[in-house]
């Protein structure tokens, strides 16, 4: 794990100690600052994370140009012996040009005396967040780091709320407060010395469908068209450049087809034992353990499985709500989180599945593509749009039910909804309608809920996930593929399927995706039912003066007029709103 932060202007080295404390689980072994008279730096990790892919992170100086690092990258630009600080400051191409050369899960911050370049991975797999204050640039892995500068206003981007109503997390660039930013993933931002910003995009997803056409309009031979042997080297690759060096590793196996492969690759090439972790929460609600167990057999691992209740986590919601900063409606957030906590002890990298679903075409685009292909003639311009908000199956219904009147006039449909989806749907690439929902749920679902998810709920306990199947290297292979690989009559993930069919059991490749489902909908009539309503009481929905007390209150009775809703889900994403505004906005304590 590790952790960069920073800001621009004259030092101030409370100001760097107060965001380096407020991130400290993310590197306990080391902290280095450094500070300039323009840039201030702080940088922190844990050793145990060291040696992962072929350079790791870190802050150099030499003079008045710095560069950090947090994370690390499995490919290099071409080079004559330069240093990689040297190959980023001193190079002669564009800064963006030299983003494209490398490879990695990392965070990047580049100051050359004159201008401070920040960037993050293609991919997604680390974050990072800034704002403008008070005449400087803060820029951090985590804006919680941000928020512990003193004076940073935490106001409510109330259009940020219907966003996250409706996708469960708030797309980019904005958050869910005021003034404060999210980079999206594979883009830099330049901040020149007078304090004006220019944000581009580095790495154009879209592009690689053209060259995948201009591939199979060519004759080439068969080992290098993107195909099934094309994928298990890749995939292969991948896996190789993210494993430790020595000592057990860890994966996290549900018993999905995703994280079964990615546990069936790391038993074929670790070198040390290999520990998988399955989560269920009780006899009485369904679960994949036993797919799990049949995986865990095969590849040989060591496997555990743990039990998760309401009586264990509510203890402690209020902070990994905390560690999220952002609120995130996904009620898979607190698996992930408890897991974490449960395995820190022996591991410090663990491997998942995630990817799988928005890179190589998951169930959740069937929908979709009916409509898309049989859908009413006469439809209106926006339906797809609207059609892919409802597709999400969150609270797009329930904005206008939810929301005063007040707060609903401070959000704009087709800016804050519907114009999010625009350029994906209408611009032209990518050609093909699977690879437009692709691009959406890479870019948007996958960078800034999946990946941010999993990433701050383990970090929390020290531990560097590794999603080798959301690798960048793994994202240019999904676009490049033909859409039958990804999604062919009915049939998922089928380039998955067919490379690891005699790898992993026949039950796990020929079942359909079930996912593992929090049972949210019966703890809120059960275990969570007195804390939900205590949090959601009408007098504190009154008091905050942002959603409607009567139609919270139809939610937490499960009596709405227009039938049964996804109760358990939305009370779990209004729970997890109301109590990240509690902490962050009201400065309640965690």
């Amino acid at each position: 794990m590790s952790a960069l932060f920073g800001f621009t202007g004259p030092p101030c080295r409370d100001w760097l100690v107060a965001m380096g404390g407020a991130i400290r689980h993310r590197g306990r072994t080391a902290c280095r600052m450094i500070e300039t008279p323009q840039l201030s730096i702080g940088y922190s990790h844990d050793d145990a994370c060291d040696g992962l892919g072929v350079a790791s992170g870190g802050l150099w100086q030499d003079g008045e140009q710095v560069c950090g690092l947090a994370g690390f990258l499995t490919q290099l630009p071409e080079s004559s012996g330069q240093t990689l600080p040297r190959q980023l400051l001193r190079g002669d191409q564009p800064f963006s040009e030299r983003l494209r050369a490398i490879r990695g899960d990392y965070v990047l911050a580049a100051f050359d005396g004159e201008r401070l370049q920040l960037a993050r991975d293609a991919a997604g797999l680390r974050s990072l967040s800034y704002a403008q204050h008070d005449g400087r640039l803060f820029f951090a892995v985590e804006p919680k780091a941000i928020l512990a500068v003193p004076g940073f206003p935490r106001r409510l981007r109330t259009a940020s709320l219907a966003q996250y109503l409706a996708f469960s997390f708030v797309p980019p660039p904005h958050t869910m407060l005021e003034g404060l930013e999210a980079l999206p993933a594979g883009h830099l931002l330049t901040v020149s010395r007078g304090g004006s910003l220019k944000r581009e995009r580095f790495f154009v997803l879209e592009a690689e469908e053209v060259a995948a056409e201009r591939l199979r309009s060519s004759p080439v031979d068969d080992d290098d068209h993107p195909t099934v042997d094309g994928f298990r080297r890749q995939f292969s690759k991948v896996v190789a450049d993210r494993l430790p060096a020595a000592g057990p590793v860890g994966v996290f196996l549900s018993g999905g087809l995703d994280s079964s492969l990615v546990a069936a690759e790391v038993a074929e090439q670790a070198s040390g034992r290999v520990c998988t972790y399955s989560l269920h929460f009780g006899e009485r609600y369904p679960n994949e353990l036993a797919y799990a167990a049949e995986v865990a057999q095969r590849i040989g691992s060591t496997h555990h499985e743990v039990l998760l209740e309401p009586k264990d986590f509510l203890p402690r919601l209020r902070e990994m709500i905390w560690q999220l900063d952002d609120p995130i409606g996904d009620p898979i957030t607190m698996p992930n989180y408890e897991l974490a906590r449960r395995v820190a002890s022996e591991h410090r990298v663990v491997l998942n599945g995630e990817g799988g679903d928005p890179c190589f075409g998951g169930p959740k685009n069937l929908p979709m593509l009916l409509q898309h292909w049989y859908g009413d003639p006469d439809r209106r311009d926006t339906f797809r749009e609207e059609a892919y908000l409802a597709s999400y199956r969150r609270a797009y219904e329930e904005i206008g039910r939810l929301l005063t009147p007040e707060a609903a006039r401070e959000v704009e449909s087709q800016r804050d909804l519907v114009g999010v989806l625009q350029p994906f749907f209408r611009g032209p690439r990518p050609v093909h309608f699977l690879n437009k929902l692709m691009a959406i749920n890479i870019r948007l679902k996958g960078a800034h809920l999946i990946l941010p998810k999993v990433e701050r709920m383990l970090a929390a306990s020290g531990i560097t996930p590794l999603s080798p199947l959301f690798s960048e290297e793994m994202v240019r292979l999904s676009m490049q593929l033909p859409p039958r690989l990804k999604l062919s009559r009915g049939v998922e993930k089928v380039i998955l399927k067919r490379a690891f069919a005699n790898r992993l059991p026949a039950s796990v490749i020929e079942r359909p995706k079930s996912g593992m489902r929090v049972p949210v909908h019966f703890w809120f009539q059960g275990e969570m039912r007195r804390y939900a309503r205590s949090i959601l009481s009408s007098k504190a929905i009154r008091a905050a003066g942002i959603f409607q007390p009567q139609r919270v209150k139809q939610l937490l009775d499960y009596s709405t007029e227009e039938g049964p809703g996804r109760y358990g889900l939305r009370l779990w994403m209004l729970l997890t709103f109301e109590l990240w505004r509690r902490i962050v906005i009201e400065r309640e304590p965690v």
